[in-house]
């Protein structure tokens, strides 16, 4: 017989909520008590009337307290946040709060991130009940559904009966919840939509908000939990000397120990989570770019394992990942691994390097692949003689690149974070910057990659920050640093915007004043003309962002890039805005 490997969980029970003469506050009650029990303890809050039960079952007696509420004024702003809060550990997520009509519109670019990104993400949208639905009711639209495939599980809520929900519909609720929890923190975690019809009255009576009624039916409801399932059993995969493991964003320790256990080049994004490792390669997309370029390169490799999910450089996801010659290994545990060229030959759900033969040339002058070794037993020096060759040609190969101020910054901003820091990236030129010129680093780095894209990271951020706040002590938190580009910087700052009696999260924003953005003058967009990149694709300056970032009370300044290394070891509490702007020694001038 199998022995067990977790004790057995005792049942879960949450007290029937006390009557409010309110069925939809009733509700709410519910669902906030069974979804303390199972641990959730963040909840953003946008601002409302339909959803004012979930508001008043926050403040209920039987939730105490368990569930922290934070309000922003901007359902985008809010459903980033939530996004943030539960980034830092995807086993408590956290869930946005919005009322009914294009207010549930506005989720929908923090839910792709959370489906992309796999990150679990609980949103709840207040509703019209069914008899004021296709009628032309106030605030009234087709909610049920709206994120269709892209979240884990959907489920239209029908409204409870007006005065007092029955308890076939509390245990209907409460059930609902604990599945939808399940559901968003199970084996394929991500978003969970729960539409929720609330009629009339929506707001306690006040004779009923006061004291619990000792009379009261001491029911109990019963809270489902499921069981995570376990990890998956690694599975072998071929490695030899002209082997590379990729690690794309949110690739972890995993991709690192596997590296470091075969002595295989690792090439690592910056949100890879796999930049202690031994065998990391930094700086390595220029070089990547020659040696995929030519057939007959020394350094060619012929197998890729990937982890994570890839998404920064052209010569990774298109030239390594699709040539013919590659052989391609995913390691993902879900059913929507990542395999952008389609070449991926073999998927397993975690890893186990297996040694194989291999054909490799001559290792004693520099560039040249391992002689190949026993399958059992590699030799360890040529491994790190290997490792070495591609670090210092990955070296040569980006010191013959230009770099401008903006990359600069990016960098002092890397070098500055520490073990105890959290770095957020949230621009896709400064990104590149840091894959391109960075080396390895002991912060905690985090991007917004499974969607590879940049909205919403500012309030993301600041869901970080809060809650880095609410789990680490004061004296073990270092800062969490968010580093973002000009173009994105004014989209959600109103996520930094908190209530009274809400924390200020400790975050420092640095922003990148490009005068236009990098993106809109390079890329596909090199060949555009100045006046119409001018014209279309002009950015705030960087003292409106500055203005704009101190009228939400932070520290915000304005200063050159040459400045910034300072500014960043400058003793900081609280919310601080770092506007970065070219330094005037590099700006032409007429003489």
């Amino acid at each position: 017989m199998h022995e067990p490997s977790a004790p057995i969980p005792p049942p879960l029970t949450i007290p029937a909520p006390r009557p409010t003469s309110s069925g939809a506050v009733d509700q709410a009650v519910a669902i906030w008590s069974a979804l303390a029990e199972l641990g959730l303890a963040e909840a953003v809050l946008a601002p409302g009337s339909r959803s004012a039960p979930l508001v008043y079952g926050l403040a209920a007696d039987e939730v105490a307290g368990r569930i922290r509420a934070h309000v922003r004024i901007d359902e985008r702003a809010a459903a980033f946040t939530a996004l943030g809060l539960g980034r830092l550990d995807p086993a408590r997520p956290a869930a946005v709060v919005t009322t009914s009509g294009t207010a549930t519109a506005h989720l929908h670019a923090a839910v792709m991130e959370a489906h992309h990104s796999r990150i679990p993400l609980l949103v709840l949208t207040a509703d019209r009940p069914a008899e004021l639905r296709e009628v032309g009711a106030n605030q009234t639209t087709r909610q049920a559904g709206i994120f269709r495939s892209l979240v884990r599980l959907a489920v239209d809520l029908p409204a409870p009966t007006a005065e007092a929900a029955s308890p076939v519909e509390l245990r209907t609720a409460v059930s609902t919840v604990a599945r939808a929890l399940a559901a968003a923190t199970g084996e394929h975690p991500g978003p969970v939509h729960l539409n929720l019809s609330f009629r009339d009255p929506l707001v306690p009576r006040a004779e009923d908000s006061g004291q619990p009624d000792s009379t009261a039916a001491t029911e109990r409801i019963v809270v489902t939990r499921r069981v995570p399932a376990p990890a998956p059993a690694p599975q072998p995969v071929p490695v030899d000397s002209r082997t590379v493991v990729v690690a794309g964003d949110g690739a972890g320790p995993a991709a690192a120990a596997l590296a470091d256990a075969h002595g295989l080049p690792l090439l690592a994004e910056p949100s890879s989570g796999a930049l202690t490792a031994e065998s990391l390669v930094p700086r390595y997309p220029a070089l990547l770019r020659e040696v995929m370029a030519d057939p007959a390169h020394p350094l060619r490799p012929r197998r890729a394992i990937v982890l994570g999910h890839p998404t920064l450089s052209r010569p990774v996801v298109g030239a390594l990942l699709g040539a013919a010659d590659v052989e391609v290994v995913v390691v993902d545990p879900h059913p929507d691994w990542p395999d952008v060229a389609r070449r991926a030959s073999l998927v397993v759900p975690a890893a186990i390097g297996q040694e194989i033969s291999g054909t490799g040339q001559d290792a004693a002058s520099p560039g040249a692949a391992p002689p190949a070794s026993d399958a059992s037993e590699p030799d360890p020096a040529q491994r790190r003689a290997w490792v070495q060759a591609w670090r210092t040609a990955a070296d040569a190969a980006a010191a013959r690149l230009p770099q401008p101020w903006q990359q600069r910054a990016a960098l002092a901003v890397w070098e500055a974070s520490g073990p105890r820091d959290l770095l957020v990236l949230g621009s896709s030129s400064l990104v590149r910057d840091l894959e391109q010129h960075a080396g390895p680093t002991s912060a905690q780095v985090i991007a917004n990659r499974g969607l590879a894209g940049i909205d919403g990271t500012t309030a993301m951020a600041g869901g970080l920050a809060l809650a880095r706040a609410a789990r680490d002590e004061p004296g073990e938190r270092g800062r969490t640093r968010l580093l973002v580009g000009d173009l994105t910087s004014l989209h959600d700052l109103t996520g930094l915007l908190v209530g009274p009696e809400e924390p200020r999260p400790d975050l420092d924003v640095i922003v990148v004043d490009d005068g236009g953005g990098r993106i809109f003058s390079g890329l596909e967009h090199a060949a555009a003309p100045p006046a119409l990149l001018r014209r279309f694709f002009t950015t705030p300056h960087g003292a409106d962002i500055a203005a704009v970032a101190a009228g939400l009370g932070a520290d915000a300044r304005s200063l050159e890039a040459d400045a910034l290394p300072a500014a960043l070891a400058e003793p900081a509490q609280g919310l601080r805005v770092l506007v970065v702007q070219e330094p005037s020694s590099a700006v032409p001038r007429n003489s």
